[in-house]
């Protein structure tokens, strides 16, 4: 029975360690807006997500549309991330209603609600409706993840869960309904308002899988005792 239990023991150890060993920093694009037809309701963004296990400056990092370049790239704003910690990058500083917002960081929020680690990319370029891609670099200019995608000109973010690229899902991954936003050219009349659907600030904790191992494994150490 000892020998059974450091067994298990040291599987579920394995299970702790390996992806510290597999990826110390993993930044990620997780999900991206990219604008409708008429009014935005906010500027285009990226999120990005560290699935590492060590902190990651956000403000080492750069962004780029299609054939990202560093020369045209715009660095992001400084967040410090956890493991599972999310930050939401602004494309363009300038809010699209200058009336109604001070700020695009307050227009935001207006219309997702209060999401942490919002800021900005200083330059990059918008993202095409009908199909771009966002590329996140290094200072040198590698490319260490890129979130692709066909075509836009729906009310969903584009969210990648595993590595798959799908619009989101209102009740799924964390996905909501934003506020309504005023958009003259694809809104209903008479009021012409309309919301997007997507999860910013929302990534499943990538500890979930090693909590649902370490689970296991106390449930065969259980058995083997009974």
């Amino acid at each position: 029975m000892r020998k059974a239990q450091l067994g298990i023991m040291a599987i579920a150890a394995g299970f702790a360690i390996a992806p510290s060993a597999m990826a110390a920093i993993d930044l990620q694009i997780t999900e991206t807006w990219t604008g409708l037809s008429g009014e935005d309701g906010t500027a285009d963004w990226i999120e990005v997500t560290n699935f590492g296990t060590t902190p990651a400056d956000t403000g080492n990092y750069w962004y780029d549309d299609n054939g990202p370049n560093i020369g045209d790239g715009g660095n992001l704003d400084s967040f410090v991330l956890n493991q599972g910690e999310t930050a939401i990058f602004l494309l363009d500083t300038a809010p699209a209603d200058d009336v109604t917002y001070t700020t695009a960081v307050e227009e935001f929020t207006a219309i997702w609600g209060s999401v942490a680690n919002v800021g900005h990319t200083n330059g990059g370029g918008g993202l095409g409706q009908g199909g771009d891609s966002a590329n996140l670099m290094l200072g040198d200019g590698t490319v260490i993840d890129t979130l692709a995608y066909a075509s836009s000109g729906d009310f969903e973010t584009f969210e990648k869960i595993g590595g798959t690229v799908q619009l989101s899902v209102d009740g799924v991954n964390g996905a909501y309904e934003s506020a309504q936003f005023f958009n003259d050219n694809i809104g209903p009349s008479p009021d012409f308002l309309v919301t997007m659907v997507g999860s910013p600030g929302a990534v499943p904790e990538p500890a979930s899988i090693l909590l649902l191992c370490s689970g296991a494994a106390c449930i065969m150490m259980r058995r083997r005792q009974s």
